[in-house]
């Protein structure tokens, strides 16, 4: 569904989530913050856009609440939080083209290191 090459990407930019994720025990236990990206390109959304029509697109309320499901889930891992997004989404969304996760740990935990976040991302 393309006009002239147009795309439409539907875009939650840096969703605040307190998680328990981590290799260490303790982040497990107290939890960190978290900001999590997702960029969904869903072409029926240009509908949507021309039409001004609800139906043709996703819902942000839909897709935050599947990335809080998700990050509901402790993990070791913040790759393996990413892949559970993206098939959840996928899931609930199948007509997600391409997309992108970026699944951001606030303050995380290095000794000696200063630093505002570690992000792991995943594109498709």
């Amino acid at each position: 569904m393309s006009d002239n090459g147009l795309d439409v990407t539907i875009t939650l930019d840096r969703l605040r989530v307190r998680a328990c994720h981590g290799v260490l025990e303790q982040e497990r236990l107290i939890g960190n913050d978290y900001e999590v990206t997702v960029s969904l390109s869903y072409p029926q959304a240009l509908l949507a856009a021309q039409e001004d029509s609800l139906e043709s697109t996703v819902s942000y309320a839909d897709v935050a609440s599947v990335v809080k499901e998700e990050m509901a889930r402790p993990s070791l891992l913040l790759e393996n939080v990413a892949y559970r997004i993206r098939q959840a989404l996928i899931g609930r969304f199948p007509d997600v083209k391409s997309g992108r996760v970026a699944v951001t740990k606030l303050l995380p935990p290095i000794p000696s290191a200063q630093l505002a976040g570690a992000t792991v991302e995943l594109s498709w």
